[in-house]
């Protein structure tokens, strides 16, 4: 094992908040981990559209070729609390040729996607952020002990989902929890 890899890394998963965490800037959030290591962890909330921003109201610099088409009208999503000035563009990238895996999810801060898809050679799904969610070293391991999380493997799908009113609960779903049965703030024994 090297120096950089966790024992457990988190990438290619969900992070769901517990209702229990506190923070409200997480509040019912699902969060993508992109990466995870020794370093730290960086992640992106999935589920939290912003207040109707959309893709031509937040980029004055678009190429024609993207103004000019449905895309200006892609809705923006609140990605996390570091670095909420800067964009990213989540996107699927499908498996070529023999490779029968599931699509992986890629992130990027070049507009050359954005032109792709205009001319319709992009990824067949794409979701806008604004920000990021960080961990430094150790930070993300303490809050799972500690409870904030839980953690379910991640499906392509679920990231670009459109119903993001509904992500939440449906993944929790999955785990097979009663969300009425998670509390609001821990109990005594």
């Amino acid at each position: 094992m090297s120096d950089t890899e966790p024992d457990i890394s988190l990438a290619g998963r969900f992070l769901i908040a517990m209702p229990s965490m506190g923070d409200t800037r997480f509040d019912r959030s699902v969060i993508y981990m992109l990466a995870h290591d020794n370093d730290g962890a960086m992640g992106f909330t999935v589920n939290r559209p912003t207040d109707g921003l959309t893709l031509g109201e937040i980029a004055s610099n678009l190429p024609a070729s993207v103004s000019e088409t449905g895309l200006r009208h892609l809705p923006v999503f609140v990605g996390g609390p570091v670095q909420p000035e800067s964009g990213f563009v989540l996107h699927s990238v499908e498996p070529t040729g023999d490779d029968t895996s599931q699509p992986q999810v890629a992130v990027t801060q070049s507009l050359d996607i954005l032109v792709q898809a205009a001319n319709g050679k992009g990824p067949e799904y794409m979701r806008l952020v604004l920000g990021y969610a960080g961990w430094g070293p150790g930070q993300l391991e303490n809050e799972i002990q500690e409870n904030a999380w839980l953690i379910i493997e991640a499906d392509v799908k679920d990231v670009f989902d459109a119903n993001v009113e509904g992500l939440y609960k449906r993944l929790i779903g999955k785990l097979g929890i009663d969300l009425a049965m998670l509390s609001q703030s821990g109990g005594e024994a």
